[in-house]
C-alpha cells in the first residue's frame, strides 16, 4: 500500500512540471535568410562629395574639399578671416599665347599662411586669400592668369605677393576689375592676395 501511495505521488509531481520547448535552429536560420540585406554604406569619397576615388586622392593631396576641387578654387584658408574665394577664371596666356591649360591650385602650409598675413600687415593691408599656384605642364617666362575673386569690388585696391626662395616678392598686376584679378606670374609658388586701404598708394 505504501509503495502504491509513493508511486502515485511521484506520478503527480512529474505531471505538474512544465515542459519548456527548445528553440528551433532551423526556424532561426529560415528567418535570417528572409531578412532584408543591410544597406551598403557609400564609400567615404562619395560622402565627401567626390565622383570617384581618384578625384578624392588628388584633392586631398592639395588640401581641397570637393567643392574647391571641382571649381578649381580655394575658398577657405585656416587662420584667415573673411576669405574671398579665388579660382582660375578664363584662358591662361603663356608668353602671350592663349592656351587651354589650367593652373593647379592648392592650399599652403600654416607657416606660409602666417608669413602671408605678416606681409599683408607690413603693407597695411588685409590678407584675403593665399594659395599655391602651379602650371605643371608649361614652361613659361610669363603666365598671364585671370583669377576669379568672388565678391571683389571693381574699385578695390589689391596687392599681390609671391613666395620665391623664401622671400615674398611683388607680382605684376595686369588688371583689377569686378570679381577678377589678372596677374603675370613668372614662376609657380604660393601667391598671397592682399586688400589694401582705399587711400593707399598703388604698388609699382
Amino acid at each position: 500500500m505504501k509503495k502504491l501511495i509513493i508511486l502515485v505521488c511521484v506520478t503527480v509531481l512529474l505531471s505538474s512540471v512544465p515542459v519548456l520547448a527548445a528553440g528551433s535552429p532551423s526556424a532561426e536560420a529560415v528567418v535570417a535568410s528572409n531578412a532584408p540585406a543591410p544597406a551598403s554604406n557609400p564609400a567615404p569619397y562619395v560622402e565627401a562629395g567626390f565622383n570617384n576615388a581618384g578625384d578624392s586622392e588628388q584633392a586631398t593631396s592639395r588640401g581641397l574639399s570637393a567643392g574647391e576641387f571641382y571649381n578649381n578654387a580655394v575658398s577657405s584658408v585656416p587662420g584667415v578671416e573673411n576669405v574671398m574665394p579665388v579660382g582660375q577664371g578664363g584662358k591662361i596666356l603663356i608668353n602671350g599665347v592663349a592656351t587651354n591649360l589650367a593652373a593647379t591650385l592648392a592650399k599652403v602650409s600654416n607657416n606660409t599662411v602666417t608669413d602671408a598675413k605678416s606681409q599683408a600687415e607690413t603693407l597695411g593691408g588685409t590678407l584675403f586669400n593665399v594659395m599655391d599656384v602651379s602650371l605643371p605642364k608649361a614652361n613659361f617666362l610669363i603666365a598671364t592668369i585671370n583669377f576669379y575673386v568672388k565678391g571683389l569690388a571693381g574699385d578695390t585696391k589689391v596687392a599681390v605677393k609671391q613666395l620665391v626662395d623664401g622671400v615674398w616678392v611683388d607680382v605684376e598686376i595686369v588688371e583689377v576689375r569686378l570679381d577678377h584679378v589678372i596677374l603675370n606670374l613668372t614662376q609657380s609658388g604660393p601667391v598671397a592676395f592682399i586688400q589694401m586701404p582705399a587711400d593707399s598708394i598703388p604698388l609699382e
